[in-house]
Order: structure tokens, then C-alpha cells, then sequence
């Protein structure tokens, strides 16, 4: 494999704002994003994703060139055909005979596996543990099982998690200090429940260990690393940093006054490991974040609605279970794979009959596209929670009769805006992103900057 050629990796910091990142800089003004912004070109970039922002719309935006309007990519698990004229930059670069290494990248799904590919993991919302090399399959398993088991709360880890880990390490998966972290994280929450809440910041850690191996062994001239956690502790506890967006004291006292601050060291340790790497290697380093949050004020603190398995909601709504099947989304959301068009069309119709005891419905479909998955939102409903019922085509149904559980999370105080940050650091970057001057970058021109980076 070539090695002499500049390389580029891009860390894909999911939904990190400005304001996060400044006020991280202020308070730690030795830490490596205070580092990498002064030595490299900071800038401020937005989203014309139409539509309520989500970051399974806006990293396609990034990757194709063409915001969502156009690629029309809405929701996870979803066919991906209506975008096969505009194809993420990673098969631009294999076209081009570039090497690549993607690592959980949102749409990533299914994996490319030829000559140019060095590895590929898609991201953790993918139907099935398909990964290159084969390590990753073993990773993808581990991943994939913690993510649906804990997409609303932190629940108990079963023996067979505890034996896919304890597999990784005998592979050398993990380097010591992060089993140590592992089993600190244990101790933790059996001493404080509410160490639970932060369980997710383990997740890029192990990730990241299989990340860096994976580039140290391979160097691909073009990689992407992708981490959502620093997104969801901001959705649950903006509120603790930024008290004055909801007029608010500063409570030195709350558990999650630092919990973004804990999550910001976790990605300023990553990037100080990658300037490193990329000094070493001859690459340039971008950190990207493809929108990003702000607060927001939400009324309805109650616990919500979760579905695990929907066996029991298609029986009672009068279909064929065989002929749908339930494939990893995001809570609130659902994704459900049909049969065929037909069963999608009766699926369709069939949820509107699933109400609460006022008459609202449960089940919406958020978006559906040419293929046969449709997602489906799930929606708060205060009445349901209390009396546990629901109601189908006049019949009573209790939450245990349809497999539903109700979920108590922390409230969300942050949520997605169309601004958020781009940080390049090397000097054929810092020399094609200071053409913009004061200027914000539109996410979708890093498409064709990738490609100007690669002269292609």
C-alpha cells in the first residue's frame, strides 16, 4: 500500500456546536481541541437539510454533496436506492483508487469489501453484524447488541455481553486502561445509580481502541472515525452547563453539572492520540460535526413509550407476523422492515388503529420511502402511562398484552440546530479552508473539498 501520499482523517464529532466547544477551550486552555484551533482554521458550518434535523439525514448530506432534499435519505434502515446518483465520498475515492478505512460512519451500511477498503465497520444502528476484517464482525456483535438492548436507558448487562467482551479482550481487542475503565464504570453504578447515565461514554472508548490499531496497521489515505456520544449527554444535560439559557443558578451540587465536560475530555484525548498519528503519517486532520444542538424546553416529563419487539403489536392489529421485522432505529422511532409493498400498505393503515383512551394515536409514520421499510414515531401520551392501556378497534389491550414498556429518561434540554463546527489542522487544509475568510461552510461542499484535497 502507498505510503508516501497525504493522507486525511476525518473525526465526525456528532452534533457539537460552537458554544460547546468554546466554552470547553475556556475552561481547559491547554487541551488539544484549545491546541488544534489555534494552530489549525475553526469554522462555523450549517445544514440545508430540510425537515426536522437528524443526523441520519445530515452526515449523508456531508458525504454525497447534496442535502436531503436531493439525496431524499430520512431515516435509518431505510433503501438507500433513491441515492445511488450521488454516492457517499468513500466510493468516490475507491473509484479513484484510494485507500479507505470507515469506522461507524451514519449510512455506512452494507460494508464494501475490495483491494482499496482496509477496513469498514458501519455504523451501530446496521441490521447485522456484516464488518471488514473479520475482528470487527466480532466488535460489530458486541456493538450492535448494547445498542438495541440500550437505545432509551441503561439497563443490566446479560452474560452473553459479558462473554463478548470478555472474548475481545482475550483478542487483544482493548488496551488495558480502557478494561480499566470498564470495570470502574461497574463499581461506579453500583454505588451511585446514577452513574448509569453515563455508561454510553464507554462506547467510543472501545471503539476508538479498535479504531487507532486498526490505522496504526493499515494507514488507508482516507478514514473517518464517527462518535454520537458527546450528542446524547447534550440532549439530556445542556441544561447543567448553559443554566442561563433556561434562567437558571448554577447548582454546583446537580451529578451532571460536568457530564459534558466528561464527555468533551473523552474526544479531546482521541484527538490529541490523532494529531499524533497524523504528524507521524503524513495526514491532515478534519473534525466535523455535521449540525448541531442548542437548548431547547420540553414540558412533557413523564416516562415514554418503548418497544423491543413487535410480535405482539402486529398479532393485535391483525397481521402476519412473519411478514414484518423490526430493525434498529433510535428511540422514540421504530423501523420495520415489510415483506413487500402490500404488507407495508396494510401495516400502514393498520397502526392508525392504536390509540389511547382520548382517541390519540401512538404509532406515526415519520417518513416512508420506495422501498419496503417504513419508520415509524412513537408518541407521548400521558393517559396511555397512567392507565396502561391501549386501545384497537374497540378491543382493550394492557402495555404487557402488546410487549410495551414505559421508559423514564432524563428530560431533554438539547436538541439539533443547523449550525455546528469544522476544525482542519495541516497545511494543504488550513490552505483550502482559509479561502472562506469569515464565511460558514455549507456542509454539503465538503463533498467536492475532500476530492480537491485528493485532486481528484
Amino acid at each position: 500500500m502507498r505510503t508516501n501520499l497525504q493522507k486525511l482523517i476525518i473525526y465526525e464529532l456528532n452534533e457539537v456546536p460552537i458554544k460547546v466547544l468554546k466554552k470547553y477551550i475556556k475552561i481547559f486552555p491547554h487541551s488539544n481541541f484549545a491546541y488544534i484551533c489555534k494552530k489549525g482554521v475553526l469554522k462555523n458550518t450549517y445544514t440545508t437539510d430540510d425537515g426536522e434535523l437528524h443526523p441520519w439525514s445530515t452526515w449523508p448530506t456531508v458525504h454525497r454533496g447534496v442535502n436531503n432534499k436531493i439525496h431524499n435519505i430520512r431515516f435509518i434502515n431505510q433503501n438507500l436506492n433513491s441515492a445511488k446518483k450521488w454516492p457517499p465520498i468513500w466510493e468516490v475515492l475507491i473509484e479513484n483508487e484510494k485507500s479507505i478505512g470507515i469506522f461507524g460512519s451514519l449510512q455506512s451500511y452494507p460494508p464494501i469489501k475490495n483491494r482499496f477498503v482496509s477496513f469498514y465497520l458501519p455504523d451501530t444502528f446496521a441490521p447485522d453484524i456484516d464488518a471488514y476484517p473479520k475482528v470487527l464482525e466480532i466488535f460489530q456483535d458486541f456493538n450492535l447488541s448494547l445498542t438495541e438492548k440500550n437505545k432509551a436507558i441503561s439497563r443490566t448487562i446479560s452474560s452473553k455481553e459479558i462473554y463478548k467482551f470478555l472474548k475481545l479482550i482475550v483478542l487483544g481487542t482493548f488496551r488495558f486502561k480502557t478494561i480499566l475503565k470498564v470495570f470502574n464504570q461497574v463499581i461506579y453504578e453500583i454505588f451511585d445509580k446514577r452513574n448509569k447515565t453515563l455508561r454510553s461514554l464507554l462506547q467510543p472508548i472501545l471503539g476508538f481502541d479498535i479504531y487507532i490499531k486498526m490505522l496504526e496497521k493499515k494507514k488507508p489515505e482516507f478514514s473517518t472515525f464517527f462518535t454520537n456520544h458527546v450528542a446524547g449527554i447534550m440532549h439530556r444535560y445542556w441544561r447543567y452547563t448553559f443554566p442561563e439559557d433556561f434562567g437558571d443558578k448554577i447548582n454546583n451540587d446537580n451529578f451532571h453539572l460536568e457530564s459534558i465536560n466528561k464527555a468533551m475530555h473523552i474526544a479531546d484525548n482521541q484527538i490529541g492520540e490523532l494529531i499524533k498519528f497524523s504528524k507521524s503519517h503524513n495526514y491532515d486532520l478534519w473534525i466535523l460535526s455535521s449540525m448541531g444542538q442548542e437548548a431547547i424546553k420540553r414540558e412533557d416529563d413523564f416516562p415514554e413509550i418503548y418497544v423491543g419487539s413487535i410480535g405482539k403489536i402486529i398479532k393485535a392489529i391483525g397481521l402476519n407476523q412473519k411478514h414484518y421485522q423490526l430493525l434498529p432505529a433510535m428511540q422514540p422511532d421504530l423501523c420495520i422492515n415489510c415483506k413487500d409493498k402490500k404488507s407495508k400498505t396494510k401495516l400502514l393503515e393498520n397502526l392508525k388503529q392504536i390509540k389511547d383512551k382520548n382517541g390519540k394515536l401512538i404509532f406515526i409514520p415519520r417518513y416512508v420511502n420506495d422501498g419496503n421499510s417504513i419508520n415509524i414515531s412513537i408518541k407521548h401520551s400521558y393517559h396511555a402511562f397512567k392507565t396502561k392501556k391501549f386501545f384497537i378497534k374497540g378491543e382493550t389491550f394492557t402495555a404487557k398484552d402488546l410487549d410495551i414498556e414505559f421508559v423514564k429518561r432524563d428530560i431533554g434540554t438539547g436538541y439539533h440546530c443547523r449550525e455546528g463546527i469544522f476544525i482542519c489542522y495541516g497545511k494543504k487544509s488550513n490552505d483550502i479552508f482559509k479561502s472562506y475568510g469569515s464565511k460558514n461552510i455549507n456542509t454539503k461542499d465538503f463533498f467536492n473539498k475532500v476530492k480537491r484535497y485528493f485532486e481528484i
